[in-house]
């Protein structure tokens, strides 16, 4: 931090920022500038009292109703203002929240006339200040962002996948385009690019989003994009979300799937892999085997992943692509590999391994939720789900 010299602002705290050597000197200069415009400054009492030691790097101070305390640290000191007459925490307004909102009008401005020549003192001691401008509207608060100095990336020429929507039409910056929230309401906004496949979306003046570019759509492209209100599938209306099995049909599964033995069981899970593949909630088609060494495989007989959000093509490997099934599998997604390893042991050693996979009512939202339900029946009469 050797040679930054800066300062924040935030509420009613103020930080001044750089190495001690630096920073300290001017600090306690801009307290001595405090004394010459009428404040009482001292030593913390607070601190006095229980912690002595650390007496000489804290302060507090008053100027009529208007209070602070401040320290210094090692990369620099910070002060905040605070009054007591309207609290609301039991050990004073100190520690309150919204310190601001909470004092009357009249100390408000006086609050704000001091801080203002905090500033001017530590400009003119050559510190930059470095606080985020309040930015009230959500057009000013992305375009903050998209004008950025930190922003180092283009959104000119950017390819497909990240600028293709929903139905595979292009999108363009400041265009107004349509999306669903999580209940399938139809909503609108005017979008610009933020990153990779990820647009910001100006709802209204107070409200925007990030969405990604496979959520958005135009009305006219096919007739479902226009309706008001998609209603979708919900696991939460499922019955088997709330079927409870008996011990005894518990026991009979578990029981069967002892039975079928290993070979039986690799069956049963390649049933539950191809039918994640058919409903794509896996992006690849996997397939349990045992090799010639006794031991499990596993190989990826088709495939269509994802790259960006966007679907890459439908490939088929012929003969099968070997994929490292130990200590854990490999070359996918992590919530392929969870049902994968799941599936892994309950063959391996003929228990229900399967545990996070289910769906209740809490967990029922989603695009496609209203599947959770089928896929908990199929674990279960396989012997699979705990």
């Amino acid at each position: 931090m050797k040679g930054n010299k800066d300062f924040t602002l935030w509420g009613t705290s103020l930080a001044v920022r750089g190495d001690k050597e630096i920073s300290h000197p001017t600090f306690i200069r801009m307290l001595d500038m405090m004394k010459e415009r009428g404040f009482t400054i001292g030593s913390d009492p607070h601190i006095d009292l229980n912690y002595s030691l650390l007496s000489k790097d804290h302060f507090a101070g008053s100027k009529g109703d208007l209070l602070f305390v401040a320290e210094k640290y090692n990369c620099g000191a910070k002060i905040e203002f605070y009054q007591e007459i309207n609290i609301e925490n039991r050990n004073g307004g100190r520690y309150d929240f919204d310190k601001f909102d909470k004092m009357s009008y009249l100390l408000q401005k006086r609050c704000l006339v001091e801080i203002k020549h905090i500033e001017h003192f530590l400009l003119s001691e050559e510190y930059s200040f470095d606080t985020k401008p309040v930015l009230k509207t959500s057009h000013d608060k992305v375009f903050h962002e998209l004008n950025s100095p930190s922003r180092h990336w283009s959104s000119e020429n950017l390819p497909d996948y990240n600028a293709l929507d929903k139905d595979g039409k292009r999108i363009s910056n400041g265009e107004v385009k349509y999306f669903r929230d999580r209940k399938g309401t139809l909503m609108r906004g005017t979008v610009y690019h933020n990153i990779n496949n990820m647009w910001w979306v100006i709802i209204n003046k107070d409200h925007y989003s990030n969405m990604a570019a496979f959520e958005l759509f135009d009305l006219d492209t096919v007739p479902e994009n226009s309706i008001r209100k998609l209603i979708r599938r919900s696991g939460h209306n499922n019955p088997k979300s709330r079927f409870v099995p008996t011990e005894e049909q518990l026991k009979d599964w578990k029981q069967e799937a002892k039975q079928a033995g290993k070979a039986g069981r690799i069956q049963f899970a390649n049933d539950i892999l191809g039918y994640l593949y058919e409903i794509g909630w896996v992006s690849r088609k996997f397939q349990l085997f045992i090799k010639e060494t006794k031991r499990l495989g596993l190989v990826e007989t088709e495939g269509n992943p994802y790259f960006l959000g966007m679907r890459v093509g439908e490939k088929k490997y012929d003969p099968p692509k070997s994929i490292p099934l130990y200590p854990k599998p490999q070359q996918m997604s992590g919530t392929e590999s969870g049902w994968v390893e799941n599936l892994r042991d309950y063959v391996t050693y003929g228990k229900p391994t399967v545990s996070r996979w289910f769906c209740k009512d809490r967990n029922g939202e989603g695009g496609q939720a209203y599947l959770w339900p089928e896929v908990r029946e199929r674990l279960l009469q396989i012997g699979a789900h705990v």
